[in-house]
């Protein structure tokens, strides 16, 4: 009977807190996703290629934004997103149950700070100075190089192995005088060394009237010290009217191939970008971009520099769902094997020294 008293009282307590000042706190979970898919027809060398695929201009997600009012202008904030393949309605980003984004931190007056697996602050740079946003034919994170076992491999790799970060600690300023500032360290978690297997970024964003500035830094070393990815973009846009102008050199150094037994060869690219997006109307956005990739890796025997072209159209048909278009191509020389691919999925394999010509038709929606 004692127990029973105690447990009775113990619940009448959760009750009376559960009525009480601060369990009342403001707090909302917020469902949300992303279906993005298209018919992509390209050739590469090898014939036409056509298929229907899953995250042209947007990656398909289904996710949970949370937040939690603790008063004096602070929330506790979480996120959870999945990433999914709409076309075959597999999971993506590897079968992880929220590969796209898995953190929780507090946000307040003095700035926001998360935990988790999130966006470096590279990614953000790279993506916001891009004509593109990172998607369609072209978007600078959807080059790719095919190597010599027939295997795809995105042209920047450092972006690519980073733009998600694991066991991650990113802070971001307020705003202050135009200027915010993200800083971002991941724990390698490598026994006996605080340095091996960490990744540091770092992103720099100052806005004046319709002129933005992103510069950003990314470094990840090998859990081996032996090798590292380097990444680094300087751009920015300006605002115009409807007129929006893009401009952007990015770099990216992978020598991850490196061990202390082997010394292996440094991947480098570098990108130069000149975009526009136009507002047509307020339904109807054009964008294009001109993209000079600069090649500079160890052991080319010739120059495999290149020139990459793409247009875009995207059409709102209402404040949820839209259909668009791009077009793109590249001119392989020097037996290059650059293509195009879409935001997140690989581009066909390439000729070397073709030219490489590719054509999206989707529609994305959200909810």
């Amino acid at each position: 009977m004692k127990n029973g008293k105690a447990v009775a009282a113990a619940f009448a307590g959760l009750a009376l807190g559960a009525a009480s000042p601060v369990a009342r706190a403001q707090s909302s979970v917020t469902l949300y996703g992303v279906i993005d898919t298209a018919i992509d027809i390209s050739n590469q060398g090898h014939g036409t290629l056509v298929r229907e695929t899953s995250g042209a201009m947007q990656g398909s997600r289904w996710g949970f934004i949370g937040k939690e009012d603790l008063g004096g202008g602070y929330q506790a904030i979480f996120t959870l997103e999945n990433g999914f393949n709409a076309n075959t309605g597999t999971a993506g980003q590897g079968g992880l149950l929220f590969g796209r984004q898995a953190f929780v931190g507090f946000t307040g007056p003095q700035g926001t700070l998360t935990f988790g697996r999130q966006y470096s602050p590279e990614f953000w740079a790279f993506t916001y100075n891009d004509a593109f946003l990172g998607g369609l034919q072209g978007g600078l994170s959807d080059f790719y190089r095919t190597l010599l076992d027939g295997s795809q491999k995105n042209m920047m790799n450092a972006y690519a192995s980073n733009g998600r970060t694991n066991n991650s600690v990113v802070y971001k300023t307020p705003n202050l005088y135009g200027f915010t500032v993200t800083a971002m360290y991941a724990f390698g978690g490598v026994p006996g060394s605080i340095k091996d297997g960490q990744t540091v970024s770092g992103w720099v964003n100052y806005t004046l009237g319709g002129f933005a500035f992103n510069g950003a830094y990314l470094r990840t070393i090998t859990t081996n010290g032996a090798g590292d990815l380097i990444a680094w973009t300087a751009g920015g846009t300006y605002t115009i009217g409807p007129a929006q102008i893009f401009l952007a050199y990015s770099k990216d150094t992978d020598t991850t191939a490196n061990t202390p037994a082997l010394t292996g060869p440094k991947v480098q690219f570098s990108l130069v970008n000149l975009g526009l997006r136009y507002q047509i109307t307020p339904a109807l956005t054009a964008m294009a971009q001109v993209v000079h990739v600069i090649n500079t890796s160890d052991g080319l025997s010739a120059s495999q520099n290149a020139y990459i072209e793409a247009i875009g159209l995207q059409y709102a048909l209402s404040k949820r769902t839209a259909v668009f278009a791009s077009y793109g191509q590249v001119q392989n020389k020097n037996g290059s094997t650059y293509s195009l691919g879409g935001a997140v999925y690989l581009a066909g394999v390439a000729t070397p020294n073709s030219v490489g010509r590719t054509f999206q038709l989707g529609m994305r929606t959200s909810f």
